[in-house]
């Protein structure tokens, strides 16, 4: 895994001392210098003085035994408490779905088996004149749902 780091580190570093061969991929002319005076007087300023603020302030920044009170709040306490209010609810919810979903499966068995079970109308030989006149219609409906605007 140490291999595409080191290429990686290697492409930055270089594109970091020769960025002419990335501003030639971008779509528009580019007329940028990156090491210029006064850019490096202002990025060395913005680095030297966020260091000198954070020795300033380490003081501040010791390790106290305390427990701050932030969004983990809403999933330490709260969750756990409104899961055991909703639960008995939702499980009343749920058998009731369930049941009522049951009921429509057997109900629905019940007419699949009516239409289609051995004595059903589907289930019944057809006349092959019969299915000729059905297939014939089907096909005009097509055609004229085809053809006509």
């Amino acid at each position: 895994m140490q291999i595409p780091m080191i290429l990686f580190s290697v492409l930055c570093i270089g594109l970091g001392l020769f960025p002419a061969p990335l501003y030639a991929l971008l779509p528009f002319e580019v007329n940028y210098a990156p090491y210029s005076g006064a850019h490096a007087v202002s990025q060395l300023q913005l680095l030297l003085f966020s260091g000198l603020a954070f020795f300033v302030m380490l003081s501040f920044l010791k390790r106290t035994l305390t427990i701050s009170l932030d969004v983990d709040w809403f999933y330490r306490m709260f969750a756990p408490r409104l899961v055991n209010l909703l639960t008995p609810l939702l499980a009343g919810v749920i058998t009731g779905l369930e049941s009522a979903a049951a009921s429509l499966a057997q109900r629905a068995g019940k007419t699949l088996h009516r239409h289609h079970g051995p004595r059903g109308n589907l289930a019944r030989t057809w006349p092959t004149g019969s299915m000729a006149f059905w297939v014939t219609t089907m096909l005009l409906a097509w055609l004229a749902l085809y053809y006509l605007p």
